[in-house]
């Protein structure tokens, strides 16, 4: 394949080629390819174009990869997980993210599209809504040597929220022309059972612990997905943690039963003060310094164990109430499944949380996650993804020739005089240039059998992309 990439990124396109068969693993890569390249809208024909590889191949290719081809979306985040795991050390956990974002969309033929609640446009006054798909992400943290402290959260597994029928869920409308394929996918879609986003979000990490089953898994979420669904249910190597509501009901655990004691044994405590008014009572706190979200804080904590039996019907969980010493933040609670986590590594764990949120921008606003327009329900499940599957290929790309010694050049901006260490986009970027680097600045060598010796569409990528 005579595709406009790097060599050194070639083994990583390499390690996918068990998920398909020959002639969709070619089109796997033309389509990586074209996604690294295209430089404004990611639709898929804007991809195809970008790819340079039209010459070879039909346009009706590129589609027919994500709306018929054989593949499975979960085998190419279980490659990219054995691929990203390597780079976390052996005797740490595995720190898993799991949240959702809204992808907006605009049209009439946007199958599995429905209204959804939009954090960025909503207030606390005023809710906003906007149509288009929610996609539940889980990202494994990874500490990259682009940025070790901080690290980076790689998506490498995905399910699409559908809410339900009554939910205003709207598929590609029924026209005359519409084949029977199309009609048969979207028959097929509206008998599929919907599911909420705590039971996808459990099915992700009970595949994560699958996976990895000899090594600890710490689940971060928010405080939407802290339910009974996800605590209660979770495999015996998953801990979860997460923010701990202010007024939780609070209790300690049971007494053991004493000799010829009868009845049904109980299940909690005595009831314990809420959170908000242990902070109210409390006048002696342990002060804190910790690293988050980039620099050193410093804070205020003291922690406690207590079972919250609304979440967590059998166990006891680590609490750690959190005070703000300038007073300009209000006081918080988080919580760990397990009793023996300190408060430091509950927030310095949580604060990871963080880089999820930037991957959402940086595949939104530099890879198009909400830009492809899908017909078919199939089409829809499998295309967005993939701006996330070359966002992970991006950075772990990366973070290979820093690792050997040869980091990928990133233009410097003066004006940024406390930037020291590259953005996502520099990244991005500097795999563009080096792959046309290689391209234009290398001296020429005799073509191959069927490859075209005419620069001619390489010079189109460039006016097109």
């Amino acid at each position: 394949m005579n595709l406009i990439l790097p060599d050194t990124f070639w083994p990583f396109l390499l390690s996918f080629q068990t998920c398909f068969g020959a002639p969709s693993f070619r089109n796997f890569c033309a389509i990586v390819t074209g996604w690294v390249h295209c430089l404004g809208r990611h639709t898929i024909t804007a991809v195809a174009l970008a790819s340079g590889d039209l010459s070879r191949r039909h346009i009706s290719a590129f589609h027919r990869f994500f709306a018929h081809a054989q593949w499975a979306l979960d085998g190419l985040g279980l490659v990219l997980f054995h691929v990203a795991e390597s780079w976390v050390p052996a005797d740490q956990r595995l720190v898993v993210i799991v949240d959702d974002t809204l992808a907006r969309k605009t049209g009439k033929c946007i199958s599995l599209g429905s209204m959804h609640h939009d954090p960025l446009q909503s207030s606390a006054h005023k809710p906003f809504t906007s149509f288009g798909h929610v996609w539940v992400v889980l990202a494994l943290w990874v500490p990259l040597p682009l940025n070790r402290q901080r690290g980076f959260a790689l998506p490498v597994l995905f399910r699409l929220y559908t809410g339900s029928k009554r939910g205003g869920q709207r598929d590609a409308p029924s026209r005359p022309s519409t084949s029977r394929r199309l009609a048969a996918a979207q028959r097929a879609a509206a008998l599929t059972p919907h599911h909420t986003k705590l039971e996808l979000a459990r099915e992700l990490i009970g595949l994560v612990a699958s996976w990895a089953p000899a090594r600890q898994v710490l689940v971060l979420v928010d405080s939407a997905y802290a339910g009974r669904t996800i605590l209660e249910q979770r495999p015996a190597n998953v801990h979860v943690c997460s923010r701990l509501r202010m007024d939780a009901a609070l209790w300690t655990p049971p007494r053991p039963r004493r000799a010829g004691q009868n009845g049904r044994p109980r299940r909690r405590g005595e009831r314990l003060p809420t959170p908000v008014a242990w902070v109210s009572a409390r006048r002696h706190w342990h002060r804190l310094t910790l690293p988050l979200y980039g620099r050193q804080v410093t804070t205020q904590v003291f922690q406690k164990t207590a079972m919250w039996y609304k979440a967590l019907r059998e166990h006891p969980v680590r609490i750690a109430l959190v005070r703000d010493p300038s007073g300009h933040r209000r006081d918080e609670a988080f919580f760990c499944t397990d009793v023996n986590a300190s408060a430091a590594f509950m927030l310095t764990a949580y604060a990871h949380r963080w880089t999820l949120e930037v991957a959402f921008r940086d595949g939104k606003q530099h890879l198009g996650f909400e830009d492809p327009q899908q017909q078919l329900p199939s089409a829809v499940r499998r295309t967005a993804p993939m701006a996330f599957i070359v966002y992970d290929l991006v950075l772990l790309w990366a973070a290979t020739c820093a690792h050997v010694g040869h980091p990928p050049r990133w233009v410097e901006r003066s004006w940024y005089r406390r930037k020291t260490e590259p953005s996502f986009a520099d990244l991005l970027t500097g795999l563009r240039q080096q792959a046309w680097r290689s391209r234009v600045f290398d001296p020429p060598s005799r073509p191959r059998r069927g490859q075209n010796p005419s620069p001619a569409w390489d010079l189109a990528v460039l006016s097109t992309a």
